[in-house]
């Protein structure tokens, strides 16, 4: 959004107040607005024009109150920042059974803590708030942010942007520092953290860089080698959160870092699937692998339905317990089948010529056979 827009925007949500007021609070807005897009940024400025107002008027009403010698405090709770929203951070009263005890802390105060908890917890550099008129005004700095977040419940460590909590992307910087009192150089490395925003935005554009990415979680086992591009955005963004977490609690390990833990986790990261086919033969397929079966073997052109359906019953059993089997294994870009075949046809033409074997007639017609064709051939009848 633009200044014209949210200051329309503002003017639109408050018709009552002055140009000069909306012309400051697009000011004062635009330090919070850091990593933020599109939708975000409306409902933000919504939600901090609503705490701007509310705390101007209640400051005035301090101020009035100030001259009858009531109180020169601001109560907490009267407006908060983000909405009250316990999962975005934020401090003071309300229906929130589990909020803080912020009494005795001033407005700006409450705002600031609800401002800090809300860009931590959006993955955001706090910095830029400790900065801010409203944080010089409270005098805080990355030194003392602790025990102020501290006051109201939060805590102490943690923040995005405060020591060396932030995503690292894995890429590590050479450093040299003079040495003041004994000379010569400290050599050593500094990592590169970004914010969550910043990370997010790092995702790749180019193919090479895609292919490169996808590699890496497919490697892993965390996609697979046919995800697309939603799917390996999702990736990228869950891991930079994850690095941040890690990060928060005193680790300092990249998304990189984490694929090559869940790579040994998955087992080098291949993915193996089992596919299993247990759909039957066509029963005219099987009568026509019997009765060809047993007119060689036993001299028969047909079998009679209770014969075929004895056989059949028995050709089922062996299907359901050796079906066709597929095995796939994935590790990276390469796939490699085995298929063992479970019982098929070569299987029913053996079945039918163990079933003729038990025919009184099978050793005859064998032995009719042999020397019905030797003769044949004596004759010159047939090659």
């Amino acid at each position: 959004m633009t200044d014209k827009e949210k200051y329309n925007f503002l003017k639109k949500m408050h018709p009552d107040k002055s140009e000069t007021e909306i012309v400051a609070a697009v000011k004062d807005f635009k330090v919070l607005e850091s990593g933020m897009a599109g939708g975000q940024i409306a409902k933000a400025l919504l939600k901090f024009g609503q705490s701007l107002f509310a705390k101007k008027a209640a400051t005035e009403g301090v101020k009035a109150a100030t001259k009858f010698g009531k109180t020169k405090k601001v109560v907490a709770g009267s407006a908060i920042l983000y909405g009250g929203s316990k999962a975005a951070g934020s401090f003071g009263g309300g229906d929130n059974k589990d909020a803080a005890d912020t009494t005795g802390s001033t407005q700006a105060e409450v705002d600031m803590a609800n401002a800090v908890a809300a860009a931590n917890a959006a993955g955001l550099d706090v910095n830029a708030l400790l900065a801010s008129p409203g944080g010089t005004q409270l005098n805080l700095n990355s030194n003392n942010l602790g025990a102020f977040m501290a006051k109201f419940g939060a805590d102490a460590t943690g923040y995005v942007g405060i020591g060396n909590v932030g995503i690292f992307t894995g890429v590590e910087t050479p450093t040299s520092t003079p040495r003041r009192k004994f000379g010569g150089t400290i050599t050593g490395t500094k990592k590169e953290l970004v914010q969550l925003p910043d990370w997010n935005k790092m995702f790749p554009v180019d193919a090479a860089g895609l292919a490169s990415a996808k590699q890496k979680f497919v490697s892993a086992g965390v996609l697979s080698p046919t995800d697309g591009i939603d799917k390996l955005k999702s990736a990228w963004d869950a891991y930079g959160k994850m690095s941040l977490e890690y990060s928060r609690a005193g680790h300092t390990v990249s998304p990189w870092d984490l694929l090559a833990l869940q790579k040994g986790l998955s087992g080098s990261g291949s993915q193996t699937t089992t596919t299993i086919d247990t759909s039957p033969m066509a029963e005219q397929d099987v009568k026509t692998l019997l009765k060809r079966q047993l007119s060689a073997s036993l001299g028969l052109t047909n079998i009679d339905d209770k014969a075929f359906n004895t056989f059949l019953k028995q050709v089922r059993a062996k299907e359901a317990k050796n079906p066709n089997k597929t095995v796939r294994t994935t590790t990276g870009n390469t796939t490699k089948v085995k298929t063992t075949p479970g019982y098929g046809q070569s299987d029913v033409l053996a079945d039918a010529e163990a079933y003729a074997k038990q025919d009184p007639r099978y050793a005859e017609f064998q032995t009719a056979d042999v020397f019905g064709n030797a003769l044949v051939k004596a004759l010159g009848l047939k090659s």
